[in-house]
């Protein structure tokens, strides 16, 4: 949260009439929203006071919660005070009295001194007096040791505790005698910044109606500055606290209109009324405030009917952007779902597709009045309106429409920001008018799409850039997929949208490596080969993963073998960063010897040893020589036991994971695994095969306990993943939810038969589970 300053001289009122619940009003929301937003207001409007003011999906306000209420107005103050007390006083002094809260006691110090001239303070005492620094000290003994209550901003965290204090007469009257003694002497300055003092300390009294009256009696001898309006702030306060929202709301409208650094604080304290209440109070207000009031209800309630209104009062009214904003953002957000990752609703369906924009941009939200204005071009942004235009045409599946609004308002761009906004509508725009694609098609669209994705600009953050387009790109690339799946044009559906599984079935995986090795690529199919995710080097990895669980020794390891050497990026330890290097991704080391078998699966243990000899391609052709050798009978337990744990270790439940780490699969570590990829990751069925065939062939009762044990790990994950992982409890066994961790496996009870080998000792030592099994028979 920003640190607010403590504006004791003159208050900025944006926390009066909550009293500091702003601060509670907001949500720990994030920018998730922006991700269905392609308008970005930072870029069409661009107005810092209306900046709050934008819709966001999460927050009351846009950017932060945090009011910044004070406006920033102590820069203004200072100088103010600056100029007044002129060499009296010089400026760090002037600072630290008005800002520090070390100097509350020099400020009694100096207004209790009955001789000026011989006081010494612990900082900045002053070298001459004067009446205007007596002013200034007196003045800071009101503010200053009322601050307790006027600036008494609540935990933002804690919504309960609340120390209500009011200000004392005795301190009103002290103010109200200076104010009128700045008046007799005719010291404007000191008396305006008094009379706000007045108000002040009236509104935080236990009479805060009093501040009304005493408005209504002085402020035609005020000049209309800022203390003015923080002021009639103050009196809107008032009139909110008596629940009289017309006179309340018709100040606010004055504040939002005159006063921009506290639209954000007055669109907060406004109350949302009905519209025909909202016109009675606008009547007798002028055109100006009328404007305000209304972008304000706008602001709570339809922006559509609020725009109307402004524009039959005043079409050039700036207020009108902003709202224009949220009303094509709220529309965006309802239309803006296909393709979104977070709301799993893939665009299978170009046609389904445009009934649905055209329903929203038709039916749920009526845009031919909007269209209409823009046409006629009597507003005061036609930037704006033209590429809202467009965009809504877009929807609507007017994409000739769509092309003379966005032609227009490229015309009228301002920046390069605002025309690259109309080149992300216009690409979108392109894309989504194609029913079919052909070849004429991808050759017109392929310098837009590549600019598009070549864009520096679009390569920025949002954050920096304040173009918002990630659903631009995930939109056009999943409408052309969904055009070429229509077409049965399955590589280049694949080669656009890259989808989960697709390289599950052989044949899809070949055709993409024969579309990759092509050598004869249009233009557009370069771009597209350039732009997807996975390189062959992947392919054929995935394809060997797939094999090795299959225990298609053969095939995985000449797959393995396809795999060329590749940039990639990797860390570099000595370096402590990222750095790309030519390698091959077969040659990758697994953390820990797969052949190793443990009483305890102790991953990180394993790998700190840091002594596995093996890469990917060599576990393979070590797995391959060990079922060779299996198969013509030699040394049967100890080959089916390294086997089993060969099969073992490379499952989820073991040390080398790593082994199937892939950018296809979309496994690249930590504890969780794709849903796709459970029922191949988790299964123990090759491990339990060879655990079994090495039991068969046990010599001796080491060997049997050995094996009884291991095939006790399988049991129990065959048992976690029946009853847990399937139902997808991947995070692990949850003891406060009464869940089982153990049982008497099968293999326990085996185990028991050899109580007297150093292998049951050991798992009695290390096992907590079979200890409690033994504990409790």
């Amino acid at each position: 949260m920003k640190k607010h300053l403590k504006l004791i001289i003159s208050l900025s009122a944006a926390t009066i009439v909550g009293i500091g619940t702003y601060l509670y009003a907001c949500a720990d929301g994030g920018w998730y929203y922006l991700y269905n937003s392609v308008f970005s207001p930072e870029v069409t409007v661009n107005k810092t006071s209306y900046t709050p003011l934008y819709l966001e999906g999460e927050n009351l306000f846009y950017g932060d919660y945090d009011t910044d209420s004070q406006g920033n107005l102590s820069s203004s103050d200072l100088d103010d005070w600056k100029q007044y007390l002129g060499k009296d006083f010089w400026a760090e002094g002037i600072q630290y009295f008005m800002y520090n809260n070390d100097a509350l006691a020099d400020i009694r110090k100096y207004n209790d001194a009955t001789d000026k001239s011989s006081v010494r303070l612990s900082h900045h005492t002053p070298k001459t007096q004067s009446a205007r620094l007596t002013n200034f000290f007196a003045l800071l003994d009101i503010a200053r040791n009322n601050e307790s209550i006027t600036n008494n901003t609540e935990s933002a965290w804690d919504y309960e505790k609340r120390n209500v204090q009011y200000t004392q007469n005795s301190q009103i009257e002290k103010a109200e005698k200076l104010y009128q003694k700045a008046v007799a002497n005719k010291d404007t300055f000191f008396a305006n910044r008094m009379w706000l003092q007045v108000m002040r300390l009236k509104f935080y009294s236990a009479n805060r109606s009093a501040v009304i009256a005493f408005f209504e009696q002085t402020q035609a001898g005020q000049p209309k500055n800022s203390l003015y309006y923080r002021a009639l702030h103050y009196v809107a306060g008032a009139y909110k606290s008596q629940k009289n929202y017309a006179k309340a709301n018709a100040l606010l409208a004055t504040l939002f209109s005159e006063v921009p650094k506290l639209r954000k604080a007055v669109t907060f304290e406004y109350r949302a009324l009905t519209d025909s209440e909202t016109e009675k109070i606008a009547a007798p207000l002028s055109k100006a405030e009328q404007c305000a009031l209304w972008a304000m209800q706008g602001y709570y309630s339809k922006e559509e009917v609020a725009i109307q209104k402004i524009l039959h009062i005043d079409p050039k009214s700036p207020h009108i952007d902003f709202l224009l904003t949220r009303y094509i953002n709220r529309i965006e957000g309802v239309v803006n779902k296909f393709g979104d990752l977070y709301q799993d609703q893939p665009l299978a369906n170009v046609n389904a597709y445009h009934q649905y924009t055209h329903k929203v941009a038709t039916q749920d939200f009526k845009t031919d009045w909007l269209l209409q204005t823009a046409r006629e071009g009597k507003v005061s942004n036609p930037y704006l309106w033209n590429v809202a235009a467009g965009y809504v045409s877009m929807f609507r599946n007017e994409a000739t429409t769509a092309k003379e609004f966005l032609k227009k308002a490229d015309a009228v761009a301002k920046n390069e920001k605002q025309k690259v906004q109309v080149r992300i509508i216009d690409v979108m725009n392109d894309v989504t008018a194609l029913q079919q694609i052909t070849a004429t098609d991808e050759e017109r669209l392929t310098k837009k799409v590549e600019w598009m994705w070549q864009s520096a600009l679009l390569k920025e953050s949002e954050y920096k850039s304040a173009l918002r387009s990630r659903y631009a790109f995930d939109l056009v690339r999943n409408y052309l997929s969904a055009l070429y799946n229509a077409q049965k044009n399955l590589v280049m559906s694949e080669i656009t949208c890259p989808k989960d599984g697709f390289y599950e079935n052989n044949n899809h995986s070949a055709a993409i490596e024969k579309f990759l090795l092509k050598t004869n690529k249009t233009p557009w199919e370069v771009f597209w080969t350039k732009e997807y995710r996975f390189t062959l080097g992947e392919i054929y990895e995935s394809r060997a993963i797939y094999a090795f669980y299959k225990d298609d020794l053969d095939k995985a390891i000449a797959e393995m073998k396809k795999i060329p050497l590749e940039s990639r990026q990797v860390y570099d330890e000595q370096a402590e960063k990222m750095v790309s290097k030519q390698l091959k991704l077969s040659e990758s080391s697994l953390p820990a010897n797969p052949f190793n078998g443990f009483i305890q699966d102790c991953h990180d243990c394993e790998h700190a040893k840091k002594r596995s000899p093996y890469t990917k391609i060599s576990f393979l052709q070590k797995v391959k020589e060990m079922e060779e050798k299996l198969a013509k009978g030699e040394d049967m337990y100890n080959n089916a036991l390294l086997l089993g744990n060969a099969f073992y270790s490379a499952s989820y439940f073991g040390n080398s994971r790593a082994f199937y780490y892939n950018d296809i699969l979309g496994e690249t570590g930590g504890f969780f695994v794709n849903a796709q990829n459970m029922t191949m990751l988790l299964n123990m069925t090759h491990a339990k095969k060879y655990y079994q065939i090495a039991q068969q062939h046990a010599s001796t009762d080491e060997q049997r306990a050995k094996i009884a044990y291991m095939l006790a790990k399988v049991e129990r994950n065959e048992f976690y993943n029946k009853q847990y992982y399937s139902e997808g409890k991947i995070y692990g066994v949850s003891p406060w939810e009464n869940e089982i961790a153990f049982k008497d496996w099968q293999g326990f009870k085996e185990l028991r038969k050899y109580p007297h080998t150093q292998y049951y000792k050991d798992v009695i030592r290390e096992c907590g589970y079979f200890r409690k099994v033994i504990g409790n028979r």
